[in-house]
């Protein structure tokens, strides 16, 4: 009987975030990337991306929380919620998001502004930086502002990990000067999709032959 109850329960969320989502989606399209929230195995491939505990503890950055499904995927994976951040820019989903998770610190605001909104909050580190924003979708200069605020907080070898529906890299490497690995493709998601991993690229040294 609890097992059916649980079921039900779990069906009626599901409800609720698709309502929600579709609802911000139209009001906002070229700020949604899909009219359905990720599903559960594309959070978890998106936090088996993330790197293993280090000393000094820096948090983990998640953008566009949306209704949280992402959220509720990374915590799954045995992420502590205290080292969890999410940047949701539109106010009602980041009241949603609080009201559900209670132990995550959750920021109203853009993440063009990533650095500026951590600092806030006595931040300058994180260990990563999780996106479920449609970058695809955005103009250039916001991509821009995005992608070089996540490196000034992840350093040379900390990872921005993305996912796309598109089959191609959603950065350019050669653009922000990035390695890209395309980490796995999730076909448990409405549509599929595909998660990448970009860091920093090293400096390689030119020989020059005399």
């Amino acid at each position: 009987m609890t097992i059916a109850i649980e079921h039900a329960e779990s069906i009626r969320l599901k409800a609720k975030d698709a309502f929600v989502f579709l609802s911000r989606w139209a009001r906002a399209p070229g700020r949604v990337g899909s009219i359905t929230p990720s599903s559960r195995a594309l959070a978890l491939a998106m936090a088996r991306e993330i790197p293993p505990l280090t000393l000094d503890d820096a948090p983990v950055v998640e953008l566009g929380g949306g209704t949280g499904s992402i959220t509720s995927g990374l915590l799954a994976s045995g992420l502590a919620p205290q080292r969890l951040i999410v940047i949701e820019r539109d106010p009602h989903l980041a009241a949603l998001l609080r009201q559900r998770f209670k132990d995550v610190r959750v920021i109203c605001g853009d993440a063009g502004e990533l650095p500026t909104l951590l600092a806030g909050h006595g931040i300058t580190r994180v260990a990563a930086v999780v996106s479920g924003l449609p970058l695809l979708l955005f103009p250039a200069e916001l991509i821009k502002k995005i992608v070089t605020g996540s490196f000034q907080l992840l350093g040379q070898d900390r990872p921005l990990i993305q996912f796309t529906y598109g089959g191609t890299a959603p950065l350019s490497t050669d653009d922000f000067a990035l390695d890209a690995r395309r980490a796995t493709k999730v076909w448990r998601n409405i549509p599929p999709a595909t998660v990448w991993v970009f860091r920093k690229a090293v400096a390689r040294a030119i020989s020059t032959i005399e």
